[in-house]
């Protein structure tokens, strides 16, 4: 049952992007889902990682002087640290796919919109 969980909260969370997807381009399509989908996982995430970053300062504050669990906290908020650096970098990426995916190429626009215009 537990296996099963993950698959059922990520179908439903996919499930309305192709509800809502009524284009009638295929290309748009896939634009649409694959913006969604990039900004679900990234925006979830980053929101993990910085409970993360948080959850690491309040153990480092916690500490009390204590060397070992001060080291744990700080592993905790690098390891935090990194995981934003990923998040991001990973968003750059399939930003740069995206575009590639659609055909025109890497688009730099500063509406945040590289499918083009709705």
């Amino acid at each position: 049952m537990k296996k099963i969980l993950p698959v059922v909260m990520l179908s439903l969370m996919i499930l309305p992007l192709f509800a809502s997807a009524a284009a009638t381009d295929p290309v748009w399509l896939i634009c649409n889902v694959f913006q969604k989908v990039k900004m679900i996982v990234a925006a979830f995430g980053f929101g993990l990682a910085v409970i993360f970053l948080i959850l690491g300062g309040i153990k480092y504050m916690m500490s009390q002087g204590d060397d070992e669990k001060a080291t744990s906290a700080k592993k905790m908020i690098i390891n935090a640290l990194i995981g934003i650096a990923i998040i991001l970098a990973a968003t750059f990426i399939l930003t740069i796919v995206e575009g590639f995916l659609i055909g025109s190429g890497i688009q730099i626009n500063p509406f945040g919109n590289p499918c083009g215009t709705y």
